[in-house]
Parts: C-alpha cells; sequence; structure tokens
C-alpha cells in the first residue's frame, strides 16, 4: 500500500473516530434531555390532575374527565390513574381506555418511593405520592412519546448521514492533500531514479532547503557526491593499477620470450632470472600494497586494537627497514615529556601504525639519494606527532593536492622505483585512528610529512 493511501485511510479512521464519538456523545445527551423533558411533563401532568381532583371540592370524577377531554396537552395518549393509598383502590382513571396495567409490585413501589420512572411496551410513566393534608394518594400518569422519539430518530438519521458523508469527504480530501503534499518525494524519487553510473553528476532538486523534504534532497545530494567521488577513484584506481601491473608483467614475459629463443648458458639463465626474480619481487610489493589498502578501508572498530607505544614501535621499524636497506640512513629523534609513571600509548592496531613509520621512512629514504632522514617523535597534550623529513627532490606545490590519490605519481618522481601507493595507504590508516596528515614540501628542498595521531594514557 502506497504511503499516501495508507495515509488517507489513517487521517479517516482518526477523523471518523473522532465524529463516532462525537455523533454518539451527541445523541445520547439528547436521548437524556427528551427522557428528562418527558418525564417532567408526566409529572406536572399527575400533580395538577391530583390537585384538581383531591384539592378542589367541586370537581369529581365526570367533571375531571370533561377537562381532561377538553384541555389541549402535548402529550399523546395521556393516561393518568389515581389511587387511595390506604384502601388501594382507584379514585381516578382517565383517557377513554386503559393504557397503563398497574399491578401489585408497582402499587407497592409507589408506596415506598417518592418517585419513580418505568415503561411499559411504548407508553413511558412516573409513579408518585400526593400529600392532601392526612390524606396520601398515589398517583400514576403515562404517555407515549412519539414526537420526541421521531425527533430522536431523524437526529440518528442526520448523524449517520453526516458521518459517512464526513468519512467519505475526508477520505477524498486526505487523498488529495497527502498527494500535494507527497509530490516534492515523488519528484526526488523520479529524479534519484533516472541517475545512473553514467550521469552522477547530476544533483536532485533542493526546494526550498528548510523543510524535511529538502533535507531529504541535500542528504541525497550530499550522498551523490561520495558516490562520485568513489567512483571516480575507483576508475582511477582501476586504471593506475592496470597499468602499473600491466608493466612487470610484460617485463616478465619479454624476458622469458627472449631467454626462449635459443638456448643460453647458465651465467646468461641467471641473469635472466634475477631480472625476473626482481620484477616478481615489485609485483608482489604492488600486490601487498593493494591488499593493504583494501585492508586500511575496514572500519577501525572490526580490526584488533590494543595500547600501542610509539617510541618503541618508531626503533622497531628503523631497525627492520635498516636490514632490508643496509643503504639508508635513518636519525631517530624522540621527545618523551609525559608524566613517567603514564605510557604515552594509542589505541589502534599495531600492523597498520606500522605501516605508517615503514612507508613514510622508506618514501624519504628512497627519494633522498642517499642522504639521512630524520624521524621525529613528539608527545604533544593532546595527541602524537610523527614527523618525517627528508632532503630529496621535494613536490612541487601544483601537485600536492593529488599526492594521497591511489597510484599518483608526481612528475620528479617518475624515475624513482615505487607504485604510487604509500601516501594513500597511510592517509587511510590515519583517518581510520581519528588522526590527521600534512605535508610540507618545496621541490629540491625536501619534504616533511607530519602525522598526528590522538593517544591514550
Amino acid at each position: 500500500m502506497q504511503i499516501r493511501t495508507r495515509l488517507s485511510l489513517q487521517f479517516a479512521l482518526l477523523v471518523g473516530s473522532i465524529l463516532i464519538a462525537f455523533s454518539i456523545l451527541i445523541y445520547a445527551l439528547s436521548a437524556s434531555y427528551r427522557k428528562q423533558e418527558f418525564t417532567e411533563r408526566l409529572r406536572e401532568k399527575a400533580i395538577n390532575t391530583a390537585k384538581l381532583l383531591i384539592d378542589v371540592k367541586e370537581i369529581d370524577n365526570e367533571l375531571m374527565r370533561i377537562i381532561d377531554s377538553t384541555n389541549y396537552s402535548s402529550l399523546e395518549d395521556v393516561e393518568v390513574i389515581v389511587f387511595d393509598y390506604f384502601k388501594r383502590s382507584r379514585v381516578y382513571v382517565s383517557g377513554k381506555a386503559p393504557g397503563l396495567e398497574i399491578t401489585e409490585e408497582l402499587l407497592s413501589k409507589a408506596r415506598t418511593s417518592d418517585e419513580f420512572r418505568f415503561r411499559q411496551n411504548d407508553r413511558e410513566a412516573i409513579g408518585l405520592l400526593y400529600t392532601n393534608g392526612l390524606r396520601r394518594f398515589v398517583v400514576f400518569a403515562s404517555a407515549t412519546d412519539r414526537y420526541g422519539i421521531t425527533k430522536l430518530n431523524n437526529l440518528l438519521l442526520v448523524l449517520l448521514i453526516g458521518l459517512l458523508a464526513s468519512i467519505g469527504l475526508t477520505i477524498i480530501t486526505g487523498l488529495f492533500f497527502s498527494r500535494q503534499a507527497l509530490r516534492p518525494i515523488s519528484n526526488v524519487i523520479s529524479q534519484v531514479s533516472s541517475i545512473t553510473a553514467s550521469n552522477l553528476e547530476q544533483r536532485v532538486d533542493e526546494g526550498n532547503g528548510t523543510d524535511e523534504i529538502a533535507l531529504l534532497a541535500i542528504t541525497f545530494n550530499e550522498m551523490l557526491v561520495r558516490i562520485e567521488k568513489a567512483f571516480q577513484i575507483q576508475k582511477s584506481f582501476v586504471s593506475n593499477a592496470s597499468h602499473e601491473l600491466r608493466t612487470p608483467l610484460a617485463s616478465i614475459t619479454s624476458q622469458i620470450e627472449v631467454a626462449l629463443m635459443k638456448s643460453r648458458n647458465p651465467d646468461e639463465y641467471q641473469v635472466v632470472l634475477r631480472s625476473l626474480l626482481e620484477d616478481a619481487r615489485s609485483l608482489s610489493g604492488l600486490a601487498n600494497n593493494l591488499l593493504e589498502i583494501a585492508r586500511a578501508e575496514q572500519d577501525i572498530h572490526a580490526l584488533k586494537r590494543k595500547p600501542v607505544r610509539l617510541d618503541e614501535l618508531l626503533l622497531e621499524t628503523q631497525s627492520e627497514v635498516e636490514l632490508l636497506h643496509p643503504e639508508y640512513h635513518i636519525e631517530i629523534l624522540i621527545n618523551d615529556n609525559t608524566d613517567e609513571e603514564k605510557e604515552p600509548t594509542v589505541n589502534g592496531n599495531e600492523n597498520l601504525l606500522k605501516l605508517i613509520f615503514t612507508n613514510l621512512i622508506d618514501n624519504a629514504c628512497k627519494f633522498s639519494s642517499g642522504k639521512p632522514v630524520k624521524a621525529m617523535l613528539e608527545y604533544n597534550p593532546d595527541c602524537a606527532v610523527i614527523a618525517v623529513k627528508d632532503q630529496g627532490i621535494g613536490i612541487n606545490p601544483d601537485e600536492q593536492q593529488r599526492i594521497f590519490e591511489p597510484f599518483y605519481r608526481a612528475r620528479n618522481a617518475i624515475n624513482h622505483p615505487g607504485h604510487g601507493i604509500g601516501l594513500s595507504l597511510i592517509q587511510k590508516i590515519v583517518i581510520l585512528h581519528g588522526g590527521s596528515i600534512t605535508i610540507d614540501s618545496a621541490e629540491d628542498k625536501g619534504t616533511t610529512v607530519k602525522v598526528c595521531l590522538p593517544y591514550t594514557h
């Protein structure tokens, strides 16, 4: 069921419930008022008849009947019966034919009650005591309130017709107004459904920019911006990854083909195998970097985390890098100005944090052409700052905005080994740990990469 239809039905049900409750209240109050008003008229008729018959000596039964027959009354088919209290005999009966059957039970109840109401068939009646000095009488008055019942039935019919008409009108108007209210959502749905991978630059109309539907459109547009950016990164990633993978594979293939063109001596085969091994290691390194990027995309909360001492991790990374590359010159500076009783730690994944140090130091050494590289660790009140400074080729200011893109390499770095993945990987890991990364570089003067990681005591 569409939201528009459901809202209309719910609104009609709500309005219908209110109208039903209101109609029941009106009918009940009207019925109560009719009953009270009719009873009051019966009481007046009974008391007036008793007064004339008992208090006025000149009026006897026959004269009273003449008075009743000639006197206009709004009570239809009214009948008054007077009983002597002690003798229980009828003193007076008005009307052409008895319409009310007085039983001993009714007579006894009237003798012990000042007044009570009852009903026989379609006649409504009242019984009461009338006292004249020492004389006491029981008076019954009854009549048929056809006029009041007819008015009450007419009221019920009007209420039912009005209720049905109101509910129908509510459904119709509810459908109309819900359609008008939800039309902007329909427009948003139509616009969103027309957006595909080929036109991600298209945006949804944000309307007045203030109501809930405008906020929904704004949210969609923000999501489209993120999706478009992700698609662009993916296209660039696939394109660059294909290029980077093709180069070592083409080199390996060509060397194997050349080696198989003719028989060679063992020394020549060893040269070919060493070259193939170097290309294979390059390809393996590229695959490992791609895997690390994929891992870095994971939510850090899903990774195994623990408190990590950055100073120990930095020294461990230095040892491993120098073991693999003895030609590198790495200088470590640690400024530990924290409380001696507290160990400054970063709550994170040790392997990922180690990748930050490894890539920063390896990149700095690779582009420094044998010059010393400084890796500095400083503990600030809010975070630990890792700064790696080299004396290498630097980065052109125009290219510094793109160096965090996967596989992007600056123009002056083309002749140096690498795949352009390191800084992209570092940035992802830093963001997952709630930190920040900045670069200060000048071409031919060197580069300083600074990473801030929040730590916990």
